[in-house]
């Protein structure tokens, strides 16, 4: 009986507030009705099966979401042979947290490798902190993408390092020192019309993509600097030199450190 109570107060307060809202806005009635359909599609026949418990059917969810990224955390460390060991609670805190909302089954893979690299490693707490930031703000799209493109990127070490090698056997002079030299995240760019075609995206899907991952610090455009130095001709008295710098370039990008890494991580 108590129990039934509740739930008639939840979805009293729920349905009360979306009043509330139409009547200060002065909309139609019928905004409520298609309001409380909004929420039981949202959240499923639980709505009506549980009177509205909403906030108990997602914790069920997170929960679940959880239970399964963990799982596979230990089956990765147990194919690694690895034991868990303390984990520092300024990471722990957000990675329990942020992983439970994860319920894209090949993302809730990333976080599973996420928490088994947290485990094993105690001391980047400032990387893994950022790392789990980035995973719950990544889509599954550009999860995809940034794969992808940390294949391509593979498939450019390889054909630079037998580009070396050939050319150590002509110029062993300039280019022995290069031969199995490890490639800087910044060397190895990508050009927009490369990867959209590769991709088979759109200019405005790559453009789109790349906007969120910049933002993310995990890609960066390859910006071109230009200083111009002049001094005033007219007056042979000024001393002042005009310093005029243009950074631009929208053409090609190129992984950061921090993308680098985190799809290492993520990828396990």
């Amino acid at each position: 009986m108590h129990s039934q109570k509740k739930h008639s107060y939840l979805e009293t307060l729920i349905m009360g507030e979306l009043s509330e809202i139409v009547k200060d806005l002065n909309l139609p009635k019928q905004i409520l009705d298609k309001s409380e359909s909004l929420i039981k599609t949202l959240f499923g026949p639980s709505f009506d099966e549980l009177g509205g418990m909403i906030s108990d059917q997602i914790k069920l969810r997170r929960f679940k979401n959880q239970l399964t990224i963990f799982t596979k955390a230990q089956e990765i460390l147990k194919e690694k042979n690895i034991d868990p060991k303390k984990v520092s609670l300024k990471v722990l805190a957000p990675l329990i947290e942020l992983s439970s909302y994860e319920e894209e089954e090949s993302l809730q893979q990333k976080w599973a490798q996420l928490t088994a690299h947290v485990i094993v490693n105690n001391s980047d707490t400032i990387f893994q902190q950022n790392c789990i930031n980035i995973l719950n703000k990544i889509s599954n799209e550009e999860s995809v993408f940034l794969d992808k493109l940390y294949s391509l990127l593979q498939e450019k070490q390889i054909l630079i390092q037998e580009k070396n090698s050939l050319m150590a056997k002509k110029y062993p002079e300039l280019f022995k020192s290069k031969v199995g030299k490890p490639l800087l995240a910044y060397e190895l760019k990508f050009g927009i019309n490369e990867v959209s075609r590769k991709f088979g995206l759109s200019n405005n899907d790559l453009d789109f993509q790349l906007s969120n991952l910049i933002a993310l610090s995990l890609l960066n455009w390859d910006t071109i600097v230009e200083v111009n130095a002049e001094k005033s001709d007219e007056d042979p008295e000024d001393k002042d030199i005009n310093v005029d710098v243009d950074v631009s370039n929208y053409d090609t990008f190129v992984f950061t450190s921090l993308g680098l890494k985190f799809v290492e991580v993520c990828k396990g």
